[in-house]
């Protein structure tokens, strides 16, 4: 697992009601590119009902660009080239597409400033912890008391 997405986990771990079965489920899956969200659906009847309600409202907003994928980018696999291509006519999606993507780099944005405030505390206390399976999550816990501030207030959003 990546810093970043180990980050977004800390930040969603009070919020997010995936993040445990994740962990449970899909900890040998690596990240990226929705590997874990498929993770999570092939283990559909395995999930906490709160995750599968997450899992079910994601959905629905997602859908909001159903049209406009098979519209505008037609034939494009999930991931990186449906991203591109959905850029490419950002003109031309929908108000609810385009509010849905927002949400999706608002997400992303969070990440990348939960990673710059918590890496110097990575590199500090948990230098040796190998990532993966929510091992430096952990680590920055144990050192709650000790992180800095920027990373301490990333760490309880």
């Amino acid at each position: 697992m990546s810093l970043l997405v180990a980050l977004l986990l800390a930040q969603a771990q009070a919020a997010h009601p995936c993040v445990a079965d994740a962990q449970k489920l899909c900890s040998g899956v690596k990240a990226g590119h929705g590997a874990v969200v498929a993770c999570l659906k092939q283990h559909k009847d395995q999930l906490s009902p709160a995750c599968g309600a997450k899992i079910s409202e994601f959905q629905e907003e997602a859908e909001s660009c159903t049209a406009d994928v098979e519209k505008l980018c037609p034939g494009s696999k999930p991931g990186p080239e449906r991203m591109n291509c959905m850029r490419e006519h950002k003109d031309q999606v929908s108000p609810e597409c385009r509010d849905f993507f927002m949400k999706m780099h608002e997400r992303r944005e969070e990440g990348r400033e939960a990673k710059a405030a918590c890496q110097p505390d990575v590199e500090k206390y948990c230098g040796g912890v190998q990532p993966g399976e929510g091992r430096i999550i952990a680590c920055l816990q144990q050192h709650q008391a000790n992180l800095s501030p920027a990373c301490s207030s990333q760490m309880k959003h």
